[in-house]
């Protein structure tokens, strides 16, 4: 949507931030057999099988072109798909089921974007002026705190696998973390959605595709403020959308 140059255009307040990720077990796992195209209102995508997919599933296309997050709607060789794909990717990508995970309460005012760019100054020996600039990588990173103080939030906000032990009925079965094993489990592909509401009443999604972990906790332990996690994430790509 093009810009409205209004107030309603002003961001109103966060309403959902959600990691997605690969789901594991028996899953639906397939390939495309035509290309995605990208324009941003393809409706389906044609894929090899549908065994393992339910309606309403999360799957990522992983391909040539990157990583994008997609919803399906009731499993067919044509795969509905919500959004539309907004990345191009080669015939034989990976259509692959994901699971939406939720991460609990947030600390108020800690959910940022950013997206810097270096430039490199170019001299020549006579002008005290640069004679252009050499762009650099552009770089997309989303912060945030989550309250949860638990294991699973400590390994995810480091970078590992969430594989958590015991059941915490006493010390003896205490729920245990490991940071930093070796050989741990990483974590695979992911991608973070904010949801975001706006005062005109039109819905901002911000998905941040295929974010590593950048460790960025400094827990505050006191007793005199809220102890949160901090986690910090930068991404390959984004994908903006705003609707009704």
């Amino acid at each position: 949507m093009p810009r409205q140059n209004d107030a309603g255009e002003l961001l109103k307040k966060i309403t959902a931030l959600t990691l997605f990720r690969l789901q594991t077990g028996t899953v639906g796992d397939t390939t495309t057999t035509a290309p995605v195209l990208g324009t941003g209102a393809e409706t389906s995508v044609a894929v090899t099988a549908i065994t393992n997919f339910t309606a309403a599933d999360p799957c990522f296309i992983i391909g040539d072109g990157g990583l994008e997050l997609t919803l399906i709607g009731t499993p067919n060789v044509t795969m509905p798909v919500s959004p539309p794909p907004k990345i191009a990717q080669s015939t034989g990508a990976r259509f692959v089921e994901a699971v939406a995970v939720t991460l609990g309460k947030i600390a108020q005012g800690s959910v940022k974007w950013s997206a810097n760019r270096a430039l490199t100054a170019v001299f020549e020996e006579v002008g005290d002026t640069p004679v252009c600039y050499i762009p650099g990588t552009l770089e997309c990173g989303l912060d945030f705190a989550l309250y949860g103080y638990n294991g699973p939030n400590v390994q995810l906000l480091t970078g590992y696998l969430e594989a958590e032990t015991g059941s915490g009925a006493a010390l003896a079965t205490a729920y245990q973390s490991l940071i930093g094993g070796v050989n741990q489990a990483l974590q695979t592909a992911q991608v973070f959605r904010v949801q975001a509401l706006r005062y005109d009443a039109k819905n901002i999604q911000i998905d941040f595709l295929n974010v590593q972990i950048a460790a960025a906790i400094n827990s505050d332990l006191s007793r005199m403020n809220a102890s949160t996690l901090n986690g910090s994430v930068k991404a390959s790509a984004m994908i903006i959308r705003q609707y009704l």
